[in-house]
This record gives structure tokens, C-alpha cells and sequence, in this order.
């Protein structure tokens, strides 16, 4: 239950960081999020995605989630917390940009090993959402280090994964839809 509210945050934090950045380019001035202000739900889902890698790296909880869970949480976890600390900081980003690279690399097999063992229609959402987190870390890579002029699409595209992949799934789980 901890990982799905962490993944329901990380919706939001999808959403918001998207929205800032769909914004950021001067179309409706009125309309965008200031950093420090989306930091805030960064910092916090971070926080929670930190909770959850020791919750599940708790020997008491061995049987019942793989320590690479974690692994795959804390890429999340470090992802909100580095977008929540330059938001303070005042960084170009272009660190996170190349850890982006990385995590879009490790995103993929990560999707395919969810299909190698998928058997219920949510194991195919799972791979789906990887795959698809995966571009969005690689348009991450090519916003912040390469500079390519894609801030709306990639804002869009977070925005929309941040309620598909995340906060809706999440929302399914609580209410005992899935």
C-alpha cells in the first residue's frame, strides 16, 4: 500500500513538473509554476520514495517484494529529489539530464523483464509505463543536456504519463479497481 501511494504522489509530481515545464516557454505567463513552488511536491515524493526503498529493503518484508523494486523506486525516488534541489539551487540540470540517459536505459530491459513474467492486464500496464517512462527520461536527456527545444512537449508528455502511469493506476489500486 506504501508503494502505490508513493506511485499516486509520483503522479503528481509528473503532472506538475510537466505542467511547469508545458509553461515555461512564455505561452500563458499566468499559467506557470514557479520551481520553487513545484519543488515542494518533489522534495515530498522523494521523501516518500525513500520511505518505501526501506520499507522494501526491510529483511522482515524479503518475501514479499525484490530488493531490485527498490532499486527501480529510488531511480524515481533521486530523480524528484534532484528536480526538487535544483529548483533551490539554482543548477541548469545538466547533471540530472545525464543520469536521465542512464535511467532511460535501465527503464527498458526493466520493461522487458515485466513482460517476461506478465499475466494479469496490469503486468502489461507495468510494461507499457516503462517503455514509456523510459522516453520521457531520454527527452529529459535531450532538453537538459543536448538543448533541443522540446520544454511544451516534454512538459505534455509528463503531464499526461504523471495521470496514465502513475496517479490513475494508484487511484485504481485504493479503490479496489485493480
Amino acid at each position: 500500500m506504501l508503494v502505490a501511494a508513493f506511485l499516486a504522489f509520483a503522479g503528481l509530481c509528473l503532472f506538475v513538473n510537466g505542467v511547469r515545464l508545458f509553461y515555461s516557454e512564455g505561452h500563458h505567463a499566468g499559467r506557470l509554476v514557479d520551481a520553487k513552488d513545484a519543488a515542494i511536491v518533489n522534495l515530498f515524493t522523494a521523501v516518500l520514495g525513500f520511505i518505501c526503498m526501506s520499507h522494501i529493503l526491510n529483511p522482515a518484508n524479503s518475501t514479499v517484494y525484490s530488493p531490485l523494486s527498490a532499486i527501480y523506486l529510488g531511480l524515481f525516488a533521486l530523480t524528484y529529489f534532484w528536480v526538487g534541489v535544483n529548483a533551490f539551487t539554482g543548477s541548469d540540470g545538466r547533471a540530472l539530464g545525464w543520469y536521465s540517459l542512464v535511467v532511460a536505459c535501465i527503464a527498458v530491459p526493466a520493461a522487458f523483464t515485466n513482460l517476461s513474467v506478465a499475466e494479469r492486464i496490469f503486468d502489461y500496464w507495468q510494461v507499457l509505463s516503462w517503455l514509456s517512462w523510459a522516453v520521457l527520461w531520454f527527452m529529459f536527456f535531450l532538453l537538459l543536456v543536448l538543448n533541443k527545444p522540446i520544454a511544451r512537449l516534454t512538459g505534455l508528455v509528463s503531464a499526461v504519463q504523471g495521470v496514465l502511469t502513475a496517479l490513475l493506476p494508484a487511484l485504481l489500486y485504493f479503490w479496489g479497481v485493480i
